[in-house]
């Protein structure tokens, strides 16, 4: 089952890499930070960086919960376990889980989506992952090359920012 654990932001790579020294691989199957792709301008020139796709949180992977939770408390820096009720902490659902899988697959990390734009900057997604969640898209900002999807994690509604890659500029017929 996977869980989510908060830190500072920033701390995110220090954090995951304190967990994965200080806390026995029996109690954790695999511990990541799910990333994005976009692309960036550096001195006239469009480059693909990589950036966290839900700042402040690392995800862990147990069968042992509870023995999780206990050794996570030798780590410094850990703010809070998300979902935590009493004596243990709640896994992601299902539907969770396969959302950070779909963006991110077993590398998590989401890659660029191909788009073409249209009128009215309107996208159409020929591949990658915003294929799913044309319908959920909040805002497209072009001059950023990204696009904000709005999805159900957590118990709420969380607005992930995920990077486009234009393809070429054209009028989308229907």
């Amino acid at each position: 089952m996977w869980y989510v654990i908060q830190t500072l932001g920033g701390e995110e790579e220090r954090t995951a890499d304190m967990i994965r020294k200080k806390i026995s691989s029996c109690y954790i199957k695999e511990c990541f930070i799910p990333k994005r792709e976009r692309m960036k301008k550096f001195c006239g020139q469009w480059n693909r960086v990589e950036e966290i796709l839900f700042p402040a949180y690392i995800f862990v992977v147990t069968d042992k919960p509870e023995e999780l939770y206990q050794e996570l408390r030798r780590v410094p820096r850990l703010t809070k376990v998300l979902g935590r009720e009493e004596e243990y902490f709640v896994p992601l659902s299902e539907e969770e889980e396969r959302l950070v899988s779909r963006l991110g697959g077993q590398e998590h990390r989401a890659s660029l989506s191909k788009v073409v734009i249209g009128e009215g900057k309107r996208i159409c997604v020929l591949e990658g992952p915003l294929k799913n969640y044309v319908g959920d898209v909040v805002r497209v900002n072009l001059h950023k090359r990204e696009v904000v999807v709005r999805v159900a994690f957590m118990g709420k509604e969380t607005e992930l920012r995920l990077g486009i890659e234009m393809v070429r500029e054209e009028k989308i017929i229907k």
